[in-house]
């Protein structure tokens, strides 16, 4: 019953993303956005798409290096066709949930579930270290350039905080024995690769680089549509509205990524309808980039359901 309530609020909670996106076009207008879009060829939008694909099939490689470093016989055409599936899915399913769906495809190479589990959440550990990295010199680039943080004139929340922090600590601390027993097999699960500092190094590399891949796109299509703006600004902003697409009120950032570039665009008193009009461009770009995914998934169709079953 309570994970029954949990998904209903979840599934709610995302119309907040859609109902940001219709108040702000409804306040911009269609007219004008729309002829923002038109500044776009097709041929730019084959280049955007090139340039996720690239970023996806290094994002793959990556998966191999760690696969094969917690003993997963994973080749490279395998993990490329896995991991779009894994994307493709990850974007039709509550939470992102269905790229775990990874799992079920190489189930028959995994030494046991719990090294899956950890391959994907190492995986994904790379991706969220370097969205953090990025976001952090963002807020720092910002803060220069906007002075966009200024300290509280009451403190009445930090003290909340703290105090919330300390009773974490204390209930953590009284049932210590219960939490290590519960997450002991896991950490030994999780800390089973063979990863080394170079692997590691490696990996980074292709994180930072697909990322620079990816949220690039945002720059090239400013750059298509002649946007005048600090390239340097919109990029790294971009890199705190990955952070904030994360929150559980949007499908595949869906108002949330509109509203962010708005407030950027704002920042240098630039119009609204373009920044929302980028935003829909991108969009269209990530709906094209998992069609190979949705093939794939088509021709080896798991039950969204079994997604369930994965332990």
């Amino acid at each position: 019953m309570g994970n029954k309530s949990f998904l209903n609020i979840s599934f709610w909670l995302k119309f907040v993303g859609i109902i940001l996106l219709s108040y702000l076009i409804h306040k911009v207008g269609w007219e004008e956005t729309l002829d923002s879009m038109k500044k776009v060829s097709f041929f730019h939008i084959l280049i955007g798409v090139l340039i996720l694909w690239i970023a996806f099939y290094l994002k793959s490689v990556r998966w191999k290096i760690i696969s094969n470093s917690y003993g997963i016989p994973l080749g490279k055409y395998k993990a490329l066709k896995v991991f779009f599936i894994g994307l493709f899915l990850a974007n039709i399913t509550p939470g992102r949930l269905g790229d775990f769906g990874r799992l079920i495809y190489i189930k028959d190479d995994l030494p046991t579930q719990k090294i899956g589990w950890s391959s994907l959440i190492m995986d994904r550990l790379f991706d969220l270290i370097c969205l953090l990295l990025f976001s952090f010199a963002a807020i720092i680039y910002y803060q220069f350039s906007f002075y966009i943080l200024k300290l509280p004139k009451e403190y009445i929340g930090i003290v909340f905080c703290l105090l919330g922090g300390v009773v974490f600590l204390l209930i953590l601390f009284r049932y210590r024995k219960r939490f290590t027993k519960i997450i002991k097999p896991w950490l030994e699960a999780f800390n089973s690769h063979d990863l080394g500092w170079f692997k590691s190094g490696q990996g980074f590399v292709i994180t930072c680089f697909s990322m620079v891949l990816i949220y690039g796109v945002f720059n090239y299509m400013a750059w298509a549509m002649g946007i005048e703006i600090d390239h340097l600004g919109l990029f790294l902003g971009t890199f705190i509205l990955g952070i904030l697409t994360l929150l559980p009120i949007t499908v595949l950032g869906i108002g949330v990524r509109e509203t962010s570039l708005v407030v950027i665009f704002q920042l240098y008193k630039l119009p609204a309808e373009d920044a929302i009009a980028l935003s829909l461009i991108i969009f269209l770009l990530q709906l094209i980039s998992f069609i190979p995914g949705a093939i794939w998934f088509y021709l080896s169709p798991i039950r969204l359901k079994d997604l369930k079953q994965i332990k």
